[in-house]
């Protein structure tokens, strides 16, 4: 089913101001749940509507969301997530990042106290737009097996890398290192699919394709051992350093389980400090058509950059709308009736 986007980010906003945020982050935060849903990646979209309608409810979010910085020193800054919404505290991350980086070249923005901030490539690629290179990572509650373990430790602890690339083009990489996000396992319990043989063990470490198992289990990592010691170093300066929770310790933000205490890492470089930005403009646009001229491996039409078939996809989206599967269209008209609102999604 296809939405206009303008009335999914109206419902999305709706919905955050009743549970209790700001006029201005509830825009804010609903711009970022329908673009990502644009993308495609509906795992970090609207669908967190729910699990943050079901915090409020049991007092476990903190709205509206206000977000403090404890630390300004040089190129560095810590914010607080005042236990709200990721995405506020993620913006005044990528606000702050941007310009220290311009007066010192290189800055460094950690966030503590905070909650899923969905998808790490819409604060990379806003930075990006700013003429800088942006390195984030966060982590996750437990949902992944270090390599060689057979229970969950680390989260799936994503980290996303932006580039500019040549007018409004960018490079722009966000993964977790899991082989897959763990939301993808729960659509896939939601709409009673089963999943690939190589992402999930159950809870007596065995290989699982049912996803209702490998909830009860854990996520593989990524890459095998690369992708468990990818996980451990996000972990590591995500949380510890940010003195945020880490491991075992950070609550998942799907169950009402308490404080999540979600950490995340911002690193931005100002290419201008580093080489002349127009020469390095020319050169990655030269580097990337290079690639995209390569001889193509067999049954392969056109050699897609990073990002760039979320890209498209977003841009079509705008023409067709936001396209979602009819259970979540149910679960958001749901949501509107909860709340008393007087319009539905269709």
């Amino acid at each position: 089913m296809y939405i206009n986007r303008n009335q999914l980010k109206e419902a999305a906003a709706t919905i955050l101001k009743y549970c209790g945020e700001s006029v201005e982050n509830a825009e804010l935060v609903s711009e970022s749940m329908v673009r990502n849903d644009s993308r495609g990646i509906t795992t970090h979209g609207t669908y967190l509507l729910t699990p943050i309608i079901d915090r409020v409810n049991c007092g476990q979010l903190t709205l509206p969301t206000t977000p403090v910085v404890v630390s300004d020193k040089d190129g560095t800054a810590v914010i607080d997530g005042g236990d709200g919404l990721g995405a506020v505290a993620g913006a005044l991350a990528v606000k702050i990042a941007i310009a220290k980086a311009e007066q010192y070249g290189v800055a460094s923005v950690l966030i503590r106290n905070t909650n899923n901030i969905g998808s790490l490539a819409l604060y990379t690629e806003a930075v990006a737009q700013t003429g800088k290179i942006a390195i984030m990572s966060c982590n996750a509650a437990a949902a992944m097996a270090p390599w060689g373990s057979g229970e969950p430790f680390f989260g799936t602890n994503p980290i996303a890398i932006a580039i500019p690339a040549g007018g409004d083009s960018i490079l722009s990489a966000d993964m977790a290192s899991s082989i897959v996000a763990r939301g993808k396992i729960r659509k896939a319990s939601r709409n009673g699919e089963k999943i690939p043989n190589n992402w999930a063990l159950d809870a007596e470490g065995n290989i699982t394709t049912d996803p209702n198992e490998a909830l009860k289990g854990a996520l593989l990592p990524i890459g095998g051992p690369k992708g468990s010691a990818l996980a451990m170093m996000v972990d590591l300066v995500s949380g510890m350093l940010a003195g945020a929770s880490y491991a075992p310790n950070i609550k998942s933000f799907h169950k009402p389980e308490g404080k999540t205490g979600v950490g995340a890492s911002l690193i931005a470089l100002d290419i201008s400090h580093f080489i002349d930005f127009q020469l390095f403009e020319r050169e990655i646009v030269e580097y990337i058509k290079t690639i995209k001229s390569l001889k193509k491996a067999k049954g392969v039409k056109e050699i897609f950059m990073p990002g760039e078939i979320e890209h498209n996809k977003e841009k079509q989206s705008i023409c067709e709308g936001v396209q979602l599967d009819d259970n979540a269209v149910k679960t958001l008209n749901s949501l509107l009736e909860q709340v008393s609102l007087g319009f539905r999604l269709s």
